[in-house]
């Protein structure tokens, strides 16, 4: 199972993934290869259930997170909104996935105001 991660804070999904102790490996393009996608990632023991746990408790954390599923027969979903079994099922038949941070998280202030 592959996992495409878009935009800047969607490699926290990693985070999430490494709590629920889902193993993964970050695929890098051959060298000289021009790619015009995010970093790509390969779930190593599927266990669908923790991805889809993984999944939608990642877009919970923020409204501005999506998770695109294409399936085998290229009908697209979207997990949004979507409960861990409905995920699950969509995992299951899925092509590839795209994780995508479609706002740029707000930085913290490190200085404390006066």
């Amino acid at each position: 199972m592959f996992i495409t991660l878009l935009g800047i804070g969607s490699e926290t999904l990693l985070k999430d993934f490494d709590a629920a102790r889902i193993e993964y490996a970050r695929k890098h393009p051959e060298s000289g290869v021009v790619m015009n996608a995010g970093e790509v990632v390969e779930i190593l023991k599927v266990s669908v259930p923790a991805v889809a746990a993984a999944i939608v408790a990642w877009l919970k954390t923020r409204p501005s997170r999506k998770v695109t599923v294409t399936l085998k027969d290229h009908s697209i979903w979207q997990a949004e909104g979507r409960s861990i079994a409905e995920v699950e099922k969509l995992l299951t038949r899925a092509k590839s996935i795209m994780a995508a941070e479609t706002k740029k998280p707000a930085l913290q202030n490190k200085w404390p105001r006066t």
